[in-house]
């Protein structure tokens, strides 16, 4: 299994190849790393050293990037001659001859990171993927794209943020435009609305006169009517062109539809119907007021010198303005019945009047606030102020004259005139708001026009200005990379001199940048300058060295070939001293192997001089117990006789008690036969001969059994009795036996008194001959060591000899190689002009 192996820190692998990639040169890093030896890399394709796994993808850009002539840099998976793997950080630059033509290609090989060796390793899992895959990295992606590309990009992208910004506030201009508009039509819609409701209120008051029984006010309501006429039929073309826009297209025409019929019915109908169909028409005419206010967008307009003119307009003083034409309506028609009039109507009156005050009160707030953010709202409050100091009037009028009287004393036609003459006042607040209103939007209507046009035109200038900046800083910026990469690849190529000037008179970074390589190219001209003057000296002086090398080199062969005789007539006799060494050594081990046996010898003699001494005395204590025990078992075998005898006794008693035993047995037989003759009388006595009998039998069998261990005691004293004998007869035949051994040992503990004496005669000799062999193995040992450093010093002069021959070839090829690099040295400082 392949593993990786790592190029060393501070060290730089290169490679030169031919324009189809066979290898020309390589230095020695690379081939000690590689495994290869020159000669098997030179004149062979590079992919040799490349690994197979290396993917296509990575190939044709190598190959795109020095078909354009450019340098390429990228990591690279590579293989050693043993199948192990190495990842290199890679440059592959052409290089070229005097003429700037392209000889072939650099490989400059470094070390790579641990963190890039992880991407390309990902990258050569996956290459497919990865490639056609988006990378987040910002770096990699800005990297990918020219300096060109990524300056129209940044451009790009400021006109395309210029363009959204003055988009965005076109729109929003655009849509302020669209929402002064449509309020301003919503307004204009509303102030219609306003003159009808103040018309059809108006309408309402003479009918009520008119069918309450006064005929004058005949020829006025005719009169409103005209009016209502012209004011509806501006009302229906309004709607139809903004009806739908504001979704009250159907009730506008249902409001005209019921003002028609209304019309046509209104003279049959009572006072009080007339007064309820004015009352739902004008109702229905606050809903449409409403819901124009809401789809208009004037209950959200969001500024204030509006939002409470809009306030009071839409929802307040249409309300106020109905609430007086019911107070109108109401007591005109109280008035005209006169003593006919009921009560109920005055409580009616008194909460239209408490009504008409709560509005009064709200409105007059909103109005404090209408002033203080409309400066130019004069008029409209003053208007109203006067509206709102004649309510008093009215109102104690009709308390004093109305409410407080039974029958009430004023006359309808001075009621009708102080009431109308209010909500024509209220009716005349409202259009004035209502003209001010559509006078204000129609104003934001056109300042948002005007300033979505401004807005329009400048960012058309602003874009055109950056599109001409852009052009103009791309073209100095790519103009100046343009000549100086031109400058630097002639000067690589050949085809340029050192000498060029590449400050261009600017102050930026570009400038700054371009400033210092001229310097490092100053520096490098110098550094030309004296390589030319080296690189002859050193090709010559290299072929002088290679000649004395070669001279040295076979001078020293020749020595090596002296020393290497030397050596092996040392070695042989190195050989012959080591075997009369090693018979020296294998007989001090022998003689050592019989001093230790002898010394065993002696060792053990002793140890059986102190055994038979043992034996001896252990015999003739051995003899003693054995005597004493045959005396023992003499004396035991009388007194088992003595017992015999003793045993004989007890069989007679024994005889004697079967005797008795047996009688009175009989005699209890007797005494039962007397007792049981005796009858009554004899019964105790039969108890007592019965229980006489059965002791007698107890007795009886008792006996026996003494009688049965008497004969076998007997028999076992006599079986003991025979083996006392037997073991008497053992221990004379031991007493015999004990007496041999110790005449026997007697004899051995002389003989071996004897054999002690020789043995350590034995042993004193076989000391001193191998003290003496100690002597012979120390002088042999003096002797080997000698040869053998006599040996190793030949060896290390042969050894040294054979370095120093080997070390010439070495330096004989360093020289051949410092000559080619001499020669290439020179022919690469002859590359660059100056």
């Amino acid at each position: 299994m392949s593993s990786q192996v790592r190029i060393p820190q501070n060290t730089t692998l290169s490679i030169k190849t031919d324009l189809i990639g066979n290898i020309v040169s390589v230095n020695d890093d690379l081939v000690q790393l590689c495994e290869f030896e020159r000669s098997e890399l030179l004149g062979h394709s590079i992919k040799k050293i490349q690994h197979s796994e290396t993917p296509e993808s990575i190939r044709r850009n190598i190959h795109k990037t020095l078909g354009a002539n450019e340098p390429w840099n990228g990591f690279l998976k590579n293989q050693t001659k043993s199948g192990n793997y190495f990842w290199a950080n890679t440059t592959i630059t052409p290089y070229y001859d005097t003429e700037g033509n392209t000889l072939g290609y650099m490989y400059v090989i470094r070390t790579a990171a641990e963190n890039q060796i992880k991407e390309a390793e990902l990258f050569y899992l996956h290459p497919n993927k990865l490639e056609s895959s988006f990378s987040l990295n910002p770096k990699k992606i800005i990297y990918k794209f020219k300096i060109k590309t990524k300056l129209l990009f940044v451009f790009g992208l400021m006109a395309i943020l210029m363009l959204v910004l003055g988009g965005n506030l076109v729109l929003i201009k655009k849509e302020e435009y669209e929402g002064a508009l449509n309020r301003l039509k919503g307004a204009e819609y509303n102030l219609s609305l306003a003159k009808l409701m103040r018309l059809t209120a108006k309408h309402r008051g003479f009918m009520a006169r008119f069918l309450n029984g006064d005929s004058s006010a005949k020829e006025e309501a005719v009169k409103i009517e005209n009016e209502l006429d012209i004011v509806f039929l501006a009302f229906v073309n309004l709607n139809e062109t903004e009806g739908n826009h504001f979704q009250v297209y159907k009730e506008s025409k249902e409001i005209y539809k019921n003002w028609n019929q209304l019309k046509e019915t209104n003279s049959g109908l009572t006072a009080k119907e007339s007064y309820l169909e004015h009352v739902r028409l004008i109702k229905a005419m606050l809903n449409v007021n409403n819901t124009v206010g809401e789809s208009s967008g004037l209950f959200l307009d969001p500024d204030k010198d509006t939002y409470f003119m809009i306030d009071v307009s839409l929802t307040k003083l249409p309300y106020l303005a109905e609430k007086l034409g019911q107070l109108r309506g109401t007591g005109l028609a109280h008035i005209v019945k006169g003593a006919k009039a009921e009560p109920s109507e005055k409580k009616l009156i008194q909460e239209i009047i408490g009504a008409v005050s709560s509005h009064f009160e709200s409105i007059s707030v909103s109005m404090t606030s209408v002033s203080k953010f409309n400066p130019d709202s004069k008029i409209i409050v003053e208007t109203y102020k006067k509206a709102e100091g004649e309510f008093p009037s009215l109102h104690e009028l009709i308390q004093n004259r109305v409410i407080n009287e039974k029958i009430p004393t004023l006359k309808p036609i001075e009621y009708y005139g102080v009431t109308t003459n209010l909500i024509d006042q209220i009716f005349n607040v409202n259009e004035l708001i209502s003209k001010q209103l559509s006078e204000k939007f129609t104003e934001r209507a056109d300042f948002a026009k005007k300033y979505a046009i401004t807005i329009f035109i400048i960012t058309s200038v602003v874009l055109v200005f950056f599109i001409v900046l852009q052009y103009l800083i791309i073209q100095s910026i790519m103009s100046v990379i343009r000549n100086s990469t031109n400058i630097i690849s002639q000067i690589v190529r050949g085809s340029g001199e050192l000498k060029e000037n590449l400050d261009y008179g600017i102050h930026d970074e570009i400038g700054g940048l371009l400033k210092w390589m001229g310097v490092f190219i100053l520096n490098i001209t110098e550094i030309v300058f004296i390589l030319r003057q080296v690189s002859g000296e050193l090709s010559n002086k290299s072929k002088d060295a290679a000649t004395l090398v070669r001279n040295y080199s076979a001078t020293t062969q020749d020595q090596a070939a002296s020393t290497e005789q030397t050596s092996a007539a040392t070695e042989e006799l190195a050989a012959s001293v080591e075997n009369v060494f090693l018979n020296i050594s294998t007989q001090a081990e022998h003689l050592k192997e019989i001093e230790k046996v002898t010394s065993d010898f002696k060792t053990a003699m002793a140890e059986v001089a102190n055994a038979m001494f043992g034996m001896t005395n252990l015999t003739e204590e051995f003899y003693k117990q054995a005597n004493d025990g045959m005396l023992t078992t003499k004396n035991t075998a009388d007194s088992i006789h003595i017992v015999n005898q003793k045993a004989e006794l007890i069989d007679e008693v024994v005889n004697i008690i079967n005797e008795i035993s047996e009688r009175t047995n009989l005699l209890a037989l007797n005494a039962a036969i007397e007792a049981a003759r005796a009858g009554d009388l004899g019964r105790g006595f039969a108890v007592v001969a019965q229980e006489i009998g059965k002791l007698a039998e107890q007795t009886a069998h008792n006996t026996r059994n003494i009688q049965s261990l008497t004969t076998d005691t007997k028999n076992a004293i006599k079986t003991s009795v025979g083996l006392m004998m037997n073991t008497e007869d053992s221990f004379r035949e031991l007493l015999d036996n004990i007496s041999k051994i110790q005449e026997t040992a007697k004899l051995v503990s002389s003989a071996q008194d004897k054999q002690t004496a020789d043995t350590n005669r034995i042993v004193e000799s076989v000391h001193k001959i191998n003290e003496n062999s100690l002597h012979i193995l120390n002088a042999a040992s003096q002797e080997k060591i000698a040869v053998e450093e006599i040996s190793k010093s030949i060896e290390t002069i042969a050894t040294g000899t054979q370095v120093i021959a080997d070390n010439s070839l070495v330096l004989l090829e360093t020289a051949k190689d410092i000559e080619v690099t001499g020669e290439h040295l020179q022919t690469v400082v002859e590359t660059y002009k100056y």
